[in-house]
Parts: structure tokens; C-alpha cells; sequence
């Protein structure tokens, strides 16, 4: 969680209009530029008596703001925020799996020999990572507005698969303290179930660890945990992502 925090405290601010909020033990990230995608627009407290105490403020912050579609990230095992947020009349969009991994117990990706060989570029151009994006999510073109041009910032380092010279494959990475995070993971429909996420998620992990990292972590989805698995990543417990209770 202190991760993720991080991440989006330095992705938020970059784009137009894009801002964090902190409060005594809350961060509140506000994307305008895509006010329909809570992903980018989330709180993340550190217990349920900080939530209580702010969220009518974040609230008010994105009514302001004009998003419409924002939520709170809650903790494995938080009952009490999801009881909160519940009764607010949040709703719990998803479920994503924490996980994590010791990089020095990073396995090889399975072999597969009808996998497509591809070209890794590191740092590829950032709007590359949200039309992936975009595509792999089946979201209409430019959805995510300006949100990823603080994917620019040194901070983040990003990957991109290209298979026959078409982006296939794509994600992000950023340290703190220690700890290598993973994000914005997407794989183009035409090239799903190619083994490509998987394979350009261990050169990114083999970066990390080159560059000092020990651990890894990430929020999987349901269908990516075997992938992840498979590289030594091990589950934590279900995060939520609580949506606010009236989006447009």
C-alpha cells in the first residue's frame, strides 16, 4: 500500500489539472483529465478511523473537481472501511489480488515454444502505454485523457512488447523504499495468452533487482494471478476498490 501510494503521488500531479490531496492519514489522487476512470482517481487511508474522519472531504474534492467516477482503496482485511464505505453507498467495483515477490526467488517464465519472439523497448513513449491500455481494457480511444504523461518522470520505467512491430504488450514499474511495483499491465486482444505479459514482466523484475530492489509487489486480476504465480509471486489477500456511490 505504501507503494501504490507512492506511485500515484508522483503520477497524479503531472497531468493538466491532476493534483494530491493529503490529509492526516489519508492521500486523495485526483486525475481530471479522466474523470470517468476511478483507477486513477482513488484515496488510500491508513485505517478505517482516517477514512471516517475524511471521507466527506474526498468527496467534496472530486464533486469539485468534476470526476465522476472515483474510489477508496481498503486493505486486506479492513472490515471496518468496507462496512463504511458500503453504508455510504460505495459499491465494490473489484477485488484485486495483493501480491508479492522476494526478487531473488524471481523464477523464469514457463517455456513455451509457440510463444512469438518480440522486441523489448525500454522507456517507450508514454502515450504507447495508455492506447495499450485503452485497447486491452476496451475502453473507448482517449479515455484516460492525460492521466499517464507522469509515466514520463524518471521515477517510472516502462516496457512494451512489440510483436511483427505492433505494440502487444506493455507495463510499468517504479521503486520505493526498497520495493519494485507493478502497474499498468496490458496485453493487446489479438495477442493474449502469448506468454508476453509474463516474459516482459522477468526482464522488468530482472531490471529491478539490478537496480536494487528486493521485493515486488502488484493487484492482480483474477485471470493474472497464475501468471504471476508462476514467477514466484505469492498472494497477500484481497484488496477493494470501493466506487463512489453516484458516478455519472
Amino acid at each position: 500500500m505504501a507503494t501504490m501510494r507512492e506511485f500515484y503521488r508522483c503520477e497524479a500531479p503531472i497531468s493538466p489539472g491532476g493534483r494530491v490531496i493529503e490529509l492526516d492519514g489519508a492521500t486523495a489522487f485526483l486525475t481530471p483529465t479522466a474523470p470517468t476512470q476511478s483507477i486513477v482517481n482513488g484515496v488510500i487511508c491508513d485505517s478505517a478511523h482516517a477514512l471516517a474522519a475524511h471521507l466527506d472531504d474526498v468527496t467534496a474534492f472530486y464533486r469539485a473537481a468534476g470526476v465522476s467516477h472515483w474510489m477508496v482503496w481498503t486493505a486486506p482485511g479492513d472490515a471496518a472501511s468496507a462496512a463504511r464505505l458500503r453504508a455510504a453507498g460505495h459499491l465494490c467495483e473489484y477485488e484485486p489480488q495483493a501480491m508479492w515477490l522476494a526478487l531473488d526467488e524471481l523464477r523464469e517464465p514457463p517455456a513455451d515454444p509457440d510463444a512469438p519472439p518480440f522486441e523489448l523497448v525500454r522507456e517507450p513513449h508514454a502515450l504507447e502505454i495508455a492506447i495499450l491500455n485503452e485497447h486491452a481494457n476496451g475502453l473507448p480511444a482517449g479515455a484516460f485523457g492525460a492521466a499517464f504523461a507522469g509515466l514520463r518522470d524518471r521515477r517510472f520505467h516502462r516496457y512494451l512488447a512489440r510483436v511483427a512491430g505492433a505494440p502487444a504488450a506493455c507495463l510499468v514499474t517504479f521503486d520505493h523504499g526498497g520495493d519494485c511495483i507493478v502497474n499498468w499491465v496490458a496485453t493487446a486482444p489479438a495477442a493474449q495468452r502469448r506468454r508476453l505479459a509474463g516474459r516482459l514482466l522477468h526482464a522488468a523484475l530482472r531490471d529491478a533487482r539490478e537496480r536494487g530492489a528486493r521485493s515486488s509487489t502488484l493487484q492482480s486480476s483474477y485471470e493474472g494471478e497464475r501468471l504471476y504465480e508462476g514467477l514466484g509471486y505469492v498472494a497477500k489477500g484481497r484488496l477493494g476498490m470501493w466506487l463512489s456511490g453516484s458516478p455519472a
